[in-house]
C-alpha cells in the first residue's frame, strides 16, 4: 500500500477527467482584447437553447417560482417612457428575489424596453441556476426577425451558464465505513462515472459558449471556468479508507498525487474564468455577484497570485449618488451591460450620472463617448477613478496608465486627484490583465511599486495622507525583496505606523497597526 497504490488511486479519480479529450472548446489563454461589439455578418444563435447534457442537473424547485412569472398585458406600464423606468425603478427596490421577478415580469410587454431585455434581466437577477428556465420560453418562441441578436446572445449566455453552474455541485458520495476495496469500486464504479459525465456536459456546454461574443459568451466562459475549478476542491472531499487516512506517509503521497494530476483541469478552469473576466473588462462591469464569485474561487486555488489584492488598497470615500433622477437611480442599480443598453441615451459627461454609474461600472459605448469628450474636473476624476477601480479588479495595467494621464489634466490637483494619480504611477508597470498576472506566477514586474508620489503625499499636510502611507506600504508589501531583508520589512512598518497615526476611521487604523506590527515582527525575525 504505498506510492504505487496511491499514483493508481489519483489516476482513477482525474483519468477520465484531466486528458485532453475534454479540454473546453473556450479560448485557453486569452490572447488579445476582446470585442464589446458583436459581429454584423456573424450567424444568430439557434432558436431555443441547445439540448442540455444528461449529466446536468435539472433546475432546483425554486426556479419554478421563477419561471411561472408571466405578463398577459401592458398594464404595468406607465404612460410614457418616464413613467415606465419609474416602475422599472420600484421593481428593482425590491429586496426579495421572488416578489421582484414578478414585478420585473409585469414589465416584459412594455415598448419602453426591447423584447428581451427584461427577461434576461430577470435571468441576471435570479438565483444562478434558475436562468435556463426563465430564457428558455422566450428563446424557444422568438426568431431573429424578432429579437435582437445583442439580447438573443446575452440570453443564450445566461441559459448556458446557468447548467454550468449545476455541474461539479454533488459528487456520489460513499458512506463508512470502508475499505480500500470499497473505496476502489466505489471510484471504479461510480465516481469515475461522475467524473467522465459532468467533464464531458463541460465540454459540450463550453463548446456552445464559445459560439457567442461579447456579454454573452464572458458569463458561459466565467461558468465554465468555475465548474472545472470545483473539480479540485470536489475531488480533495473524498474520504479515504482508514489504511490509507491513519498513515500520514500515504496520505501525502496520495494527496500530492492528486493535485498533480488534477492541474491540467485547474489551469483550463483558471484560463477559462480569465477570458470571461477580460470580456467582462471589456464590457466596463465593476460589482458583479459572478466577477466576486470567480475572483474568489481563483483567490483560493492560486494563493500565491491572488487577482484580488488589491482590493486591499484604501481609497477616499466616494460622494452618495444622486437619486434625484430615475436614470441616475436606474444607473446605479442596474447591473452594467443592461445600463449600458436602456440608458444609452444618457449623457455619461454629466457628473451626477457618472457618479450613479460608478456603483456597477460605466458601460463601454459610455466610456468612448467619456473619451471623445471635453469634460469637467469632477467628471475626469471620477472617470479616473472608475480606471483605477476597474484596474483593481482586473489587474489591467492600462487602466492605471489611463487614470493617471486623465488627473494629470488639471493644473490644480485636487488631493483625492494626487492620491489617484500616485496609486496609477505604483501600478501602470505591472502586467497587461490578471491572465499575464496569474499564468506568469507569483512574482510581479519590478515597474509595480513605485511609491515614491504616494510617500510624498504621505509626508504632505493632505488630509489624505494616512491613505497615502497606508497604500505605500501595502503596494510594497506585493512586492518584497526576493531575498530576505530585514530593511525593506522596517521601512514598510514605518509607512503603516505613520498612516495609523493619520488614519480617521477606526477600522483602517487598526488594519494599519497590526499590518505594521507584523511586517515589524518580519523585520525582526530576519535580522
Amino acid at each position: 500500500m504505498g506510492r504505487t497504490w496511491t499514483l493508481l488511486f489519483a489516476g482513477v479519480l482525474v483519468g477520465c477527467g484531466a486528458g485532453t479529450t475534454t479540454t473546453p472548446a473556450t479560448p485557453t489563454a486569452p490572447t488579445a482584447e476582446p470585442s464589446t461589439q458583436l459581429p454584423p455578418t456573424a450567424p444568430p444563435p439557434p432558436k431555443g437553447l441547445p439540448d442540455a447534457p444528461a449529466a446536468v442537473p435539472a433546475p432546483p424547485a425554486a426556479c419554478d417560482a421563477f419561471a411561472s412569472h408571466a405578463a398577459a398585458d401592458a398594464s404595468a406600464c406607465g404612460a410614457d417612457r418616464n413613467a415606465t423606468l419609474e416602475a422599472l425603478d420600484e421593481a428593482l427596490a425590491l429586496t426579495d428575489e421572488v416578489p421582484r421577478d414578478a414585478r420585473l415580469a409585469s414589465l416584459e410587454p412594455c415598448e419602453t424596453f426591447p423584447r428581451g431585455w427584461v427577461r434576461a434581466l430577470r435571468a441576471e437577477l435570479a438565483p444562478v441556476a434558475c436562468a435556463d428556465a426563465i430564457v428558455e420560453p422566450l428563446l424557444a418562441a422568438s426568431t431573429p426577425a424578432d429579437l435582437r441578436r445583442d439580447l438573443r446572445v446575452p440570453l443564450t449566455g445566461l441559459g448556458l451558464a446557468a447548467r454550468l453552474s449545476r455541474l461539479v455541485v454533488n459528487p456520489p458520495r460513499i458512506e463508512p465505513p470502508f475499505d480500500k476495496a470499497g473505496f476502489d469500486k466505489f471510484m471504479s464504479e461510480k465516481l469515475a462515472t461522475w467524473i467522465q459525465a459532468q467533464a464531458s456536459a463541460i465540454q459540450e456546454i463550453s463548446g456552445e459558449g464559445a459560439k457567442l461574443d461579447g456579454y454573452g459568451r464572458a458569463i458561459v466562459a466565467v461558468e465554465a471556468g468555475m465548474a472545472d475549478m470545483r473539480f479540485v476542491e470536489t475531488m480533495r472531499e473524498v474520504p479515504l479508507p482508514a489504511e490509507m487516512a491513519n498513515d500520514p506517509s500515504i496520505k501525502d503521497v496520495y494527496y500530492g498525487s492528486l493535485d498533480q494530476a488534477l492541474e491540467p483541469r485547474k489551469h483550463r478552469g483558471r484560463d477559462a474564468a480569465l477570458v470571461g473576466l477580460r470580456d467582462l473588462a471589456a464590457t466596463g462591469v465593476l460589482q458583479d455577484p459572478r466577477v466576486a464569485r470567480a475572483r474568489a474561487l481563483l483567490s483560493k486555488l492560486y494563493g500565491g497570485r491572488r487577482i484580488d489584492a488589491l482590493d486591499g488598497l484604501l481609497l477616499p470615500p466616494l460622494p452618495e449618488a444622486s437619486t434625484a433622477t430615475v436614470e441616475e437611480r436606474l444607473a446605479a442599480r442596474l447591473p452594467t451591460f443592461y445600463a449600458g443598453m436602456l440608458l444609452a441615451d444618457a449623457d455619461p459627461t454629466d457628473a451626477k450620472f457618472l457618479r450613479a454609474l460608478i456603483e456597477r461600472g460605466i458601460p463601454a459605448l459610455m466610456v468612448e463617448k467619456l473619451e471623445k469628450a471635453t469634460v469637467g474636473e469632477e467628471t475626469r476624476r471620477l472617470h479616473a477613478r472608475s480606471l483605477v477601480q476597474l484596474g483593481q479588479r482586473y489587474w489591467r495595467s492600462n487602466d492605471f496608465t489611463r487614470a493617471s494621464a486623465l488627473v494629470k489634466q488639471d493644473k490644480k490637483s485636487s488631493d483625492e486627484a494626487r492620491l489617484l494619480a500616485a496609486i496609477a504611477i505604483a501600478l501602470e508597470g505591472g502586467p497587461k490583465d490578471a491572465a499575464e498576472m496569474m499564468v506568469r506566477g507569483p512574482l510581479l514586474p519590478e515597474g509595480v511599486g513605485n511609491v515614491a508620489d504616494l510617500d510624498a503625499m504621505a509626508s504632505s499636510k493632505s488630509p489624505l495622507a494616512g491613505l497615502a502611507a497606508y497604500d505605500a506600504g501595502y503596494l510594497l508589501q506585493l512586492v518584497p525583496p526576493t531575498e530576505p531583508d530585514a530593511a525593506f520589512w522596517r521601512s514598510v512598518a514605518q509607512r503603516y505606523e505613520r498612516a495609523s497615526r493619520l488614519l480617521q476611521d477606526p477600522n483602517q487604523k487598526r488594519e494599519a497597526k497590526e499590518r505594521a506590527k507584523a511586517a515589524r515582527d518580519t523585520a525582526t525575525a530576519l535580522r
